[in-house]
This record gives structure tokens, sequence and C-alpha cells, in this order.
């Protein structure tokens, strides 16, 4: 049974969890004047977080399984000496390429924290309490996408991006400190316990893909993160521009207000047991439309704080439904594998925003990519409703599927 030692080790997983993931998104924020920094074009500055975005995502799917051979304190310093040193390496660089590269080193020394974090969290928590754990942890992670975005465009307007990264890797670096206190042993023995097995345990990793109601439901979070990600990462060049002409500081303070969706969190978990899960994803999916339309129409700074408001709150009351309703579809065993697809899934969809949805700015402007982000929150919705009349009856027994 968890007791508060287990929680305090939540909170510094939630912690680190949250700077790993912002370093990925320190670059959103700051596109533009990355790109000015090397001669290029305001377009090429987004280069700098798909590379880093895609380069997370391939490695938390590598590193997802080694949770099982190593103990998360290893990995959770791995990773974050790995992202600050990457993180220091790329505030030096003098050509554009280095700075991809190093940009690309950092997401994924950075997916590593995450990785092993997930698969902490079963051993922390009740079968009761796994899916608001599960809410905590993905909380964090999206509050770290908040202050990724946010950081850098405060400091940057006082320090310059260079100095504002070094602020950022030196905060990594402490975190190595706080990650000392997570337990040192490994998790409860793996099916694949030898290293020479990793491909196996690969292969079981992919064998979850073959779950069609699984499929739905990493498809669902896809959708969503595309609107989502793709809808915040282009207000940032709409904000630069009339009648807003919002300066780097200004636009980090307005990405401070994701923090509010820290309350969608214990929001969602309070409606689940009432009306269950579907219901609380397709509600916040409704959310997340009427931001990206608020955001659309706005002409005004209050108009720009609403939306990104209800977008957080959305985004985040949606998160932890989803997954609720994923970890139901699953053993206790795999919940582990099955986090990490599912946030690859996630995290694929913010590199794939990021690199289609830029050819829709530059031709449509923020209408297209608000059309383009509104069919992709759809799309999310409709896989929940299709996904509800395909569920075989003897499933509605399983846990976090009670009230489908």
């Amino acid at each position: 049974m968890p007791t508060s030692n287990n929680k305090f080790t939540l909170f510094i997983a939630c912690l680190i969890t949250c700077l790993a993931v912002g370093s990925v998104y320190l670059t959103q924020s700051i596109f533009p004047l990355l790109a000015h920094s090397y001669g290029l074009p305001d377009s090429a500055g987004r280069l700098t977080f798909t590379y880093a975005s895609i380069a997370y995502a391939i490695a938390f799917f590598v590193f997802g399984p080694w949770s099982d051979l190593l103990s998360p304190k290893k990995l959770a310093s791995v990773g974050l000496i790995g992202s600050a040193l990457a993180l220091a390496l790329a505030a030096s660089t003098s050509q554009f390429d280095y700075l991809l590269i190093a940009l690309m080193a950092m997401g994924a020394a950075a997916a590593i924290v995450p990785a092993a974090m997930f698969a902490l969290v079963p051993r922390l928590a009740t079968p009761q309490q796994l899916g608001s754990y599960f809410g905590l942890l993905i909380a964090a992670s999206v509050i770290g996408i908040s202050v990724g975005r946010s950081v850098p465009s405060l400091l940057t307007g006082v320090l310059g991006w260079r100095n504002a990264f070094l602020c950022y890797a030196a905060l990594l670096a402490l975190a190595v400190a706080i990650a000392q206190k997570l337990p040192a042993a490994n998790s409860a023995p793996s099916k694949f316990p030898a290293w020479s097995s990793l491909p196996k345990l690969y292969l079981a990793t992919l064998e979850l893909l073959t779950h069609a109601r699984l499929l739905r439901l990493f498809a669902t979070g896809f959708a969503l993160f595309f609107g989502y990600l793709g809808c915040i990462t282009f207000l940032t060049y709409r904000l630069h521009q009339a009648p807003f002409q919002f300066d780097t500081t200004q636009i980090g303070g307005i990405g401070f207000l994701g923090l509010i969706a820290i309350l969608g969190a214990p929001l969602s978990g309070r409606l689940m047991a009432k009306t269950g899960p579907r219901k609380v994803a397709l509600g916040s999916l409704i959310l997340v439309l009427l931001a990206i339309a608020t955001l659309t129409m706005a002409t005004s700074a209050s108009a720009i704080v609403t939306g990104v408001l209800l977008m957080f709150l959305g985004v985040f009351s949606c998160q932890p439904a989803i997954f609720t309703m994923i970890s139901g579809n699953v053993p206790a065993t795999r919940r582990g594998a099955a986090s990490s697809l599912y946030l690859l899934t996630w995290l694929g969809a913010v590199s794939a925003a990021s690199a289609s949805l830029g050819t829709v700015w530059n031709q449509f402007g923020f209408q297209g990519i608000a059309i383009s982000s509104s069919a992709a929150i759809l799309l999310a919705a409709s896989i929940l409703l299709v996904d509800k009349f395909l569920i075989q009856p003897q499933s509605a027994s399983t846990a976090g599927l009670a009230k489908p």
C-alpha cells in the first residue's frame, strides 16, 4: 500500500519529469529569434523543435524497456545529466546544423526520464490509485511543456537565448541531485531480465499494437496532440504579428497559463468516477475545440488568455481519461509498456504537427492551422464514439472501463 514516502517519491518523479519534458520544448516560443541568430528565415526556427521532438519520441520507445533492467534512479540520473550537457552544448554552437544535433541529443536523453518514471508509478500506487497517479505524471509532463515554452521567453528578454539555455541546463543538473531520492532497486523481475533479450522485450511491447481497442485509443491520443500542439506551436507566430506584436517575454507569460491545467487532472478524476472516462474525454475535446475557435477569432490579449486557458484545461482533462481507458485494457504487468507506446504516439503527433503544418501556415496562416487542428480534434472525438460501439460487452467490467 502506498505510504507517505511513496507519495514523496511520486512528487520527485513528477518534478524531474516536468523538467526533462520541458527541455524538449525550450525552443518553441523563440523560433524567430533562434532563426535570426543564424541568419535564417523565421520558418527555419521550428526545425529546432521538430528535430528534438523526433529524437525524444524515438528514444522513448528505445529506452522504455530498459526500465525493467535498471533502477529508476540510475535511468533518471543518466537522462538528466545527458540533457544538461547537450543543452549546454546547444548554447555554445556557432552553426545551425550543430544546434540541431545538440538538441536532438538533448531530446533523446530527456526521454529516458519519463520512460523510467512511468515504469515506476505502478510500484507506488494501489490498483485504485493507479489511474490518478498516472494522471498526475501525465499532468507533470504537460506542465513541463508549459514550463519549457515559457522559461526561455521570460529569460531571453533579459539574458539572451544562449544564457537562458544555460540556466535551464543548470536546473537539469540540480535535478540530478533530487533524483538520488528515487528507489535504487530496479522494478519487479522482468519476463526478459537479460540484456541479450532486449529485442524480445521490444517485440513484446509491439505486440500491444495488435490489440484493436488499444490502437483506437492510441489514435485518439495522436489526434488530440496533433490538434493541440499544432495550434499552440503556431500561436507563437500569430502573437508576433499584428494586432498583437507580442515580444518573447509576453508570449512566455501567456505560456505559463498552461499551469492552470493542473486543475484538470483532479477534476477529470472526480468526473470519471461519476460519468466514466469516455464522457470526460468527449467533454474535454469540446473544450479544446472552443479554445481553437477562441484563439482564431481573438483580437485582444484577454481573448488569447481565455483561449489558452480553455486549451490547457481541455487537454489536461482529456489525457487522464484516455490513459485510464488504455490501462483498463492491459494487465498490470504491461501498463508500463502501454504507457510507453501511448506517449510515443502523442510525441509522434507533436513532431508530425510541427513538420507538416509549416506548409499550412505559409499558405493559409493561422486560419489554416485552426482548421487543421479542429479536424484533428473532431477525428479524436469520432474515434471515441466509434470505439463505444465496438467494445465487447464483457470488456465493460475491465478496470477503468466500468462506465464507457
